[in-house]
Formats: C-alpha cells, sequence, structure tokens
C-alpha cells in the first residue's frame, strides 16, 4: 500500500487508490484470463467485461494527477500511471467519454493548438520589445531553442518565467532564438486526457518544423513539455538535446556570467516539479539558483519525494472537488516560515499562486528566473 500512501489524490480523499486500481485489474484478468487464452477457432466471440467501471471505477481513472508518486514508492516497480493512462486512452478515443470540463480545451488544442485556445499569432507577444529572436523559415537555427510553452507564452502569471529567462540569456550573451507562432502545444494535455490522436498529430507537427529549422538544443521552462520533448519525441523521430531552463541558467551562475546578489534575509522553499524532479532527476539547479538569490528551507515532502501541485494529468483545465491538492501543498509550503514559494514550471506556478489567494496567505510565489533576475537587477 506504499502507492496508496503516496498519493496525492487519495490523500484529499478522492476516489483513486493506486493499489485498489493495480488490484482490480488483476482480480478482472483472472476473471476472463480462462476464457481470453482458450483456442476460438469455430467458437462464438468471447463477450468480455468493461475494466471500466467493472474493474475500475471510472472517477479513479480521472482522479490521478500522472504526478508519478506512487510509481515511485513502489517497490516492485509497478508503473501504475501507464495503466490509468491507457484506460484513460479507451474511454476518450473509444467510448467518448470524460469530464465534460476537459472538452473546451481538448477542443482548443486541435482549433488553436494551444490550450487557452489563443490565436497563435499572440504566441510571442509576451517578448515584444525585449529584442528576442524569432527563428524564421531558412534561417539558420541558433545554438540553442527556446521552447516557451503554451503556459508562458498566454498565461499573465506564467509569462513572467518567460520574460526574465529571456532576459537572463540575453544577459549572459546566450545564442538563442524562439519559434513565435510556429510554436505549437507539444500535446501534453492531450496524451495525458487520454486523446492520443491530438498527440500524435501535435507532435508529428513539431518535430518536422524543429527538424526543417535544424534545432539540435532546446531550452524548455515547462517541465511538461521538457519531458515531452525529451522522453516522447524521439518516437517520432525528434532527437534533441532538451535542457530545463534551470540547468542553463546555473551553470551561466557557476561561470560567472550571471552574478546574483544574494539577499541573506529572503526566506525561499522550493517547490519540486513531478515532472522536473521525479519524472526527470533535475533536483540540483534549481536549489542551486535558490541558493544563489536567498536562504533556502526544504519542505518535508521535497525532491522526488515531492508532493504535486494538482495540475498534472490535465488537471490544469478539470474541476477537482472536495479537500484540493494545491492547498494542501501551500499550507506545507507556509509551515516552513519563508516568504517566497520558488516554482521552476509554469503549471505550479498557477496552482500554488491559487492556493496561496485561497488560503489567504502572504507568501509571494515566483520562478527562480524571475528570483534570478530580481537579484541581478538592471545595468
Amino acid at each position: 500500500g506504499r502507492c496508496q500512501d503516496a498519493c496525492p489524490a487519495f490523500a484529499t480523499g478522492k476516489a483513486l487508490s493506486p493499489k485498489l486500481v493495480i488490484m482490480g485489474l488483476r482480480d478482472q484478468v483472472f476473471a476472463d484470463g480462462a476464457a481470453l487464452v482458450k483456442p476460438r477457432d469455430g467458437e462464438k466471440p468471447i463477450d468480455l467485461t468493461a475494466l471500466v467501471p467493472t474493474a475500475v471505477p471510472e472517477q479513479s481513472v480521472w482522479d490521478c494527477v500522472t504526478c508519478g508518486a506512487c510509481v515511485q514508492a513502489c517497490p516492485v516497480s509497478i508503473e501504475h500511471v501507464d495503466h490509468i493512462v491507457d484506460l484513460r486512452r479507451h474511454l476518450v478515443m473509444v467510448e467518448s467519454s470524460f469530464p465534460a470540463e476537459a472538452e473546451p480545451m481538448l477542443w482548443d488544442i486541435e482549433r488553436s493548438s494551444n490550450p487557452w485556445g489563443k490565436a497563435q499569432s499572440e504566441r510571442a507577444d509576451w517578448a515584444a520589445g525585449l529584442g528576442v529572436r524569432i527563428l524564421e523559415p531558412g534561417e539558420t537555427a541558433p545554438e540553442y531553442l527556446y521552447w516557451v510553452g503554451c503556459a508562458s507564452s498566454f498565461d499573465e502569471r506564467a509569462r513572467a518565467t518567460a520574460e526574465n529567462t529571456a532576459k537572463l540569456l540575453q544577459k549572459a550573451e546566450v545564442d538563442f532564438a524562439i519559434l513565435g507562432a510556429r510554436e505549437a502545444c507539444t500535446g501534453d494535455p492531450a496524451r495525458r486526457m487520454g486523446n492520443e490522436y491530438v498527440f500524435q498529430e501535435l507532435a508529428a507537427q513539431n518535430v518536422e518544423t524543429l527538424n526543417e529549422a535544424g534545432v539540435t538544443k532546446i531550452i524548455a521552462n515547462c517541465p511538461h513539455c521538457f519531458n515531452t520533448l525529451g522522453n516522447e519525441y524521439p518516437d517520432f523521430g525528434g532527437h534533441y538535446e532538451v535542457i530545463h531552463h534551470t540547468e542553463v541558467l546555473a551553470r551561466l551562475v557557476s561561470e560567472g556570467r550571471l552574478k546574483p546578489q544574494r539577499s541573506e534575509g529572503l526566506k525561499v522553499t522550493y517547490h519540486d516539479s513531478c515532472y522536473l524532479a521525479r519524472h526527470n532527476d533535475v533536483l540540483a539547479s534549481p536549489r542551486a539558483l535558490v541558493s544563489a538569490v536567498g536562504e533556502p528551507v526544504e519542505m518535508e515532502r521535497s525532491g522526488k519525494q515531492t508532493f504535486c501541485c494538482g495540475a498534472g494529468g490535465a488537471h490544469m483545465w478539470m474541476e477537482e472537488r472536495g479537500d484540493q491538492i494545491n492547498d494542501n501543498r501551500v499550507r506545507e509550503a507556509a509551515g516552513t516560515g519563508a516568504g517566497t514559494l520558488a516554482v521552476a514550471c509554469p503549471f505550479c506556478t498557477v496552482m500554488l499562486d491559487d492556493g496561496v489567494q485561497s488560503a489567504g496567505a502572504t507568501m509571494r510565489v515566483a520562478d527562480v528566473a524571475t528570483l534570478l533576475a530580481e537579484a541581478i537587477g538592471d545595468d
């Protein structure tokens, strides 16, 4: 039951128990197994019982935030998340059954190539006046392509991450560019939701764009984009060196190309994004940046044992009922006594800022790139 103990959905009173999902699937396999392995020549088609809701309650399938805490905790390496996403895929693509609040998001990704439903022509509006190069067709690729992501392009609170990351890269004289309107959603929300068709369409489109542009190195500030570009796009012919923006910025600080002034009185607690820490082992670089700007204070659940912000698994666009996952995380962060909650993910920025407002707390939620830019200041 370690998976159940680690699950943020179960901890906040949701129907999901990773343990019971696996046990339900196991029991169904035992029930149907004999009929499945019999030779079927000349026999009538076997009438199998649907896994959902017979083996697994449908609400359990949609409660999952794909954070991977269950997989991390399991001593026998059961891949609970993969099973749950497969169940979602059947519900979405075969049964057309999924939470109604997720439909606008899926429609917007198909129609507008981003889950915010904004025009692609607005994707680079955040960079207006910053002098950021937009890579046009036929131009020579820069050393790094900065993959901004949908959240940092369109969400007002997450835009600060893109703006400050670009300013810091410019200050360190890093050769980079963005795709602007040619950048589309990586498809992560669609795939986690179970809409594999939309994900594969976007993956093929983005890989074609990147390969035609001659891109070899990508900086991503969104851990979901970072994970999809680095771990999932190789299946579609996209082979790139994908680096999280905290890794690049930490290296620039260590090389002396960025020189922040440390504030001794600034207490900062850092929230590990699930898709950064647990799924991709990026732990040191965000902490190096926090240490460079202030006094770090760790939460009890940190590193690979981090507690989700509640946005994963397309829950950024779904209603959460009952006790809120992000409220739980904010209470833990406030308990450290830190005045600043540092993040390295635009989804975490939005969810934890919502949690702070809901709790009436006085904490500030800011991306590590924003804290670093403030610590360096203007020339």
